[in-house]
Protein backbone atom coordinates (compact mmCIF):
# COMPACT_ATOMS: atom_id res chain seq x y z
CA UNK A 1 0.00 0.00 0.00
CA UNK A 2 2.77 2.45 0.92
CA UNK A 3 4.62 1.46 -2.21
CA UNK A 4 1.62 2.39 -4.40
CA UNK A 5 1.29 5.82 -2.76
CA UNK A 6 5.01 6.42 -3.29
CA UNK A 7 4.68 5.75 -7.00
CA UNK A 8 1.67 8.04 -7.38
CA UNK A 9 3.39 10.88 -5.58
CA UNK A 10 6.48 10.46 -7.73
CA UNK A 11 4.49 10.72 -10.97
CA UNK A 12 2.30 13.59 -9.83
CA UNK A 13 5.11 15.77 -8.57
CA UNK A 14 7.29 15.63 -11.73
CA UNK A 15 6.67 17.17 -15.18
CA UNK A 16 8.16 15.58 -18.25
CA UNK A 17 9.82 17.92 -20.77
CA UNK A 18 8.58 17.26 -24.29
CA UNK A 19 10.09 18.15 -27.62
CA UNK A 20 7.96 18.99 -30.61
CA UNK A 21 8.74 16.55 -33.42
CA UNK A 22 8.99 18.03 -36.92
CA UNK A 23 10.42 21.39 -35.89
CA UNK A 24 12.80 22.90 -38.38
CA UNK A 25 16.56 22.36 -37.86
CA UNK A 26 18.19 25.07 -35.82
CA UNK A 27 14.84 26.41 -34.60
CA UNK A 28 13.83 26.37 -30.96
CA UNK A 29 10.10 25.87 -30.78
CA UNK A 30 8.46 26.96 -27.55
CA UNK A 31 4.86 27.33 -26.56
CA UNK A 32 4.95 30.97 -27.59
CA UNK A 33 6.31 29.97 -31.05
CA UNK A 34 2.91 28.64 -31.98
CA UNK A 35 1.06 31.69 -30.76
CA UNK A 36 -0.03 34.41 -33.16
CA UNK A 37 -0.43 34.17 -36.92
CA UNK A 38 1.41 31.81 -39.27
CA UNK A 39 3.50 34.68 -40.65
CA UNK A 40 4.98 35.31 -37.19
CA UNK A 41 6.06 31.68 -36.93
CA UNK A 42 7.76 31.69 -40.34
CA UNK A 43 9.57 34.93 -39.46
CA UNK A 44 11.24 33.08 -36.56
CA UNK A 45 12.42 30.21 -38.76
CA UNK A 46 15.09 29.76 -41.43
CA UNK A 47 12.89 31.65 -43.95
CA UNK A 48 13.45 34.93 -42.18
CA UNK A 49 16.31 36.11 -44.47
CA UNK A 50 14.03 35.75 -47.50
CA UNK A 51 11.20 37.60 -45.78
CA UNK A 52 13.56 40.40 -44.70
CA UNK A 53 14.84 40.80 -48.27
CA UNK A 54 11.33 40.98 -49.67
CA UNK A 55 10.33 43.52 -47.01
CA UNK A 56 13.32 45.68 -47.94
CA UNK A 57 12.39 45.63 -51.62
CA UNK A 58 8.75 46.43 -50.88
CA UNK A 59 9.77 49.34 -48.72
CA UNK A 60 11.80 50.77 -51.58
CA UNK A 61 15.10 50.20 -49.79
CA UNK A 62 17.94 48.42 -51.54
CA UNK A 63 18.94 45.42 -49.40
CA UNK A 64 22.30 45.42 -47.70
CA UNK A 65 25.10 43.19 -48.91
CA UNK A 66 24.70 40.95 -45.87
CA UNK A 67 20.97 40.50 -46.56
CA UNK A 68 21.59 39.76 -50.21
CA UNK A 69 24.39 37.35 -49.36
CA UNK A 70 22.19 35.52 -46.89
CA UNK A 71 19.36 35.38 -49.41
CA UNK A 72 21.70 34.00 -52.10
CA UNK A 73 23.05 31.44 -49.67
CA UNK A 74 19.57 30.24 -48.74
CA UNK A 75 18.37 30.04 -52.34
CA UNK A 76 21.54 28.76 -54.02
CA UNK A 77 19.94 25.39 -54.77
CA UNK A 78 17.19 27.09 -56.77
CA UNK A 79 19.70 29.19 -58.71
CA UNK A 80 21.89 26.15 -59.43
CA UNK A 81 18.89 24.20 -60.70
CA UNK A 82 17.81 27.10 -62.93
CA UNK A 83 21.36 27.51 -64.24
CA UNK A 84 21.70 23.82 -65.08
CA UNK A 85 18.31 23.92 -66.83
CA UNK A 86 19.34 26.94 -68.95
CA UNK A 87 22.67 25.34 -69.88
CA UNK A 88 20.85 22.13 -70.78
CA UNK A 89 18.41 23.97 -73.05
CA UNK A 90 21.23 25.85 -74.79
CA UNK A 91 23.17 22.60 -75.30
CA UNK A 92 20.06 20.84 -76.64
CA UNK A 93 19.34 23.70 -79.07
CA UNK A 94 22.97 23.69 -80.26
CA UNK A 95 22.89 19.91 -80.72
CA UNK A 96 19.63 20.11 -82.65
CA UNK A 97 21.07 22.78 -84.97
CA UNK A 98 24.17 20.66 -85.61
CA UNK A 99 22.09 17.56 -86.35
CA UNK A 100 19.85 19.52 -88.72
CA UNK A 101 22.89 20.97 -90.52
CA UNK A 102 24.48 17.51 -90.79
CA UNK A 103 21.24 16.04 -92.20
CA UNK A 104 20.94 18.87 -94.74
CA UNK A 105 24.56 18.49 -95.89
CA UNK A 106 24.20 14.72 -96.17
CA UNK A 107 21.02 15.08 -98.23
CA UNK A 108 22.62 17.60 -100.58
CA UNK A 109 25.66 15.37 -101.15
CA UNK A 110 23.45 12.37 -101.84
CA UNK A 111 21.33 14.33 -104.34
CA UNK A 112 24.40 15.71 -106.13
CA UNK A 113 25.84 12.22 -106.37
CA UNK A 114 22.56 10.84 -107.72
CA UNK A 115 22.35 13.50 -110.44
CA UNK A 116 26.04 13.25 -111.33
CA UNK A 117 25.72 9.51 -112.04
CA UNK A 118 22.66 9.77 -114.33
CA UNK A 119 22.99 7.86 -117.59
CA UNK A 120 20.18 6.63 -119.83
CA UNK A 121 20.44 3.17 -118.29
CA UNK A 122 20.45 4.49 -114.71
CA UNK A 123 17.54 6.80 -115.49
CA UNK A 124 15.38 3.96 -116.80
CA UNK A 125 16.38 1.73 -113.88
CA UNK A 126 15.39 4.42 -111.38
CA UNK A 127 12.27 5.87 -112.97
CA UNK A 128 10.98 3.04 -115.17
CA UNK A 129 10.16 3.03 -118.85
CA UNK A 130 10.20 6.48 -120.45
CA UNK A 131 7.28 8.01 -122.31
CA UNK A 132 9.61 8.74 -125.22
CA UNK A 133 13.17 7.65 -125.99
CA UNK A 134 14.75 8.97 -129.20
CA UNK A 135 18.31 8.88 -130.53
CA UNK A 136 19.66 10.83 -133.51
CA UNK A 137 23.03 11.41 -135.07
CA UNK A 138 24.43 14.91 -135.17
CA UNK A 139 27.86 14.24 -136.59
CA UNK A 140 30.32 13.75 -134.93
CA UNK A 141 28.13 13.02 -131.90
CA UNK A 142 24.91 11.21 -131.07
CA UNK A 143 22.08 12.85 -129.14
CA UNK A 144 19.57 10.96 -127.04
CA UNK A 145 16.46 12.50 -125.51
CA UNK A 146 14.45 10.65 -122.88
CA UNK A 147 11.08 12.07 -121.86
CA UNK A 148 9.12 11.36 -118.69
CA UNK A 149 5.57 12.40 -117.91
CA UNK A 150 5.08 12.84 -114.16
CA UNK A 151 1.63 12.13 -112.80
CA UNK A 152 1.14 15.83 -112.18
CA UNK A 153 2.87 18.47 -114.27
CA UNK A 154 4.41 18.84 -117.70
CA UNK A 155 6.78 16.50 -119.47
CA UNK A 156 10.44 16.47 -118.45
CA UNK A 157 13.11 15.93 -121.09
CA UNK A 158 16.61 14.56 -120.38
CA UNK A 159 19.29 15.16 -122.99
CA UNK A 160 22.39 12.95 -123.31
CA UNK A 161 25.20 12.89 -125.83
CA UNK A 162 28.15 10.72 -126.77
CA UNK A 163 30.65 10.42 -129.58
CA UNK A 164 30.11 8.16 -132.54
CA UNK A 165 32.58 5.65 -131.17
CA UNK A 166 30.96 2.39 -130.15
CA UNK A 167 32.27 2.20 -126.58
CA UNK A 168 31.91 5.84 -125.62
CA UNK A 169 29.75 6.71 -122.60
CA UNK A 170 26.66 8.85 -122.55
CA UNK A 171 27.09 12.25 -120.92
CA UNK A 172 24.17 13.92 -119.16
CA UNK A 173 23.73 17.40 -120.68
CA UNK A 174 20.50 18.89 -119.39
CA UNK A 175 17.08 18.39 -117.84
CA UNK A 176 14.32 20.71 -119.09
CA UNK A 177 10.58 20.93 -119.46
CA UNK A 178 8.90 19.93 -122.72
CA UNK A 179 9.04 23.44 -124.19
CA UNK A 180 12.70 23.90 -123.23
CA UNK A 181 11.61 27.07 -121.41
CA UNK A 182 12.49 25.92 -117.95
CA UNK A 183 15.70 24.31 -116.78
CA UNK A 184 16.47 22.60 -113.52
CA UNK A 185 19.84 23.98 -112.50
CA UNK A 186 20.44 22.39 -109.10
CA UNK A 187 20.35 18.77 -107.99
CA UNK A 188 17.64 19.65 -105.48
CA UNK A 189 15.46 21.17 -108.25
CA UNK A 190 15.94 18.13 -110.49
CA UNK A 191 14.96 15.69 -107.76
CA UNK A 192 12.03 17.86 -106.69
CA UNK A 193 10.69 17.68 -110.26
CA UNK A 194 11.33 13.93 -110.60
CA UNK A 195 11.87 12.31 -107.14
CA UNK A 196 12.79 8.91 -108.60
CA UNK A 197 16.17 10.40 -109.56
CA UNK A 198 17.19 10.23 -105.88
CA UNK A 199 18.21 6.60 -106.02
CA UNK A 200 21.36 4.47 -106.00
CA UNK A 201 20.21 2.36 -108.95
Amino acid sequence: MDETKARESAYSSERTATTVIGSLPGTVVTKSSWAGSGAEFWERTQYRPKIDLLKSLRAGRWPSFAEFKEFAKRTRRVWLTAGVAVIGLVAAANLWARVAEWARTTREKRQEQAVATVTPEHLIARCGQAAEDATKEVYPIMMRTITYQPRYGEKIVFVFSRTMETKSDWVFLSMQDENRARGYDTAEAKIAALPCLDSKK
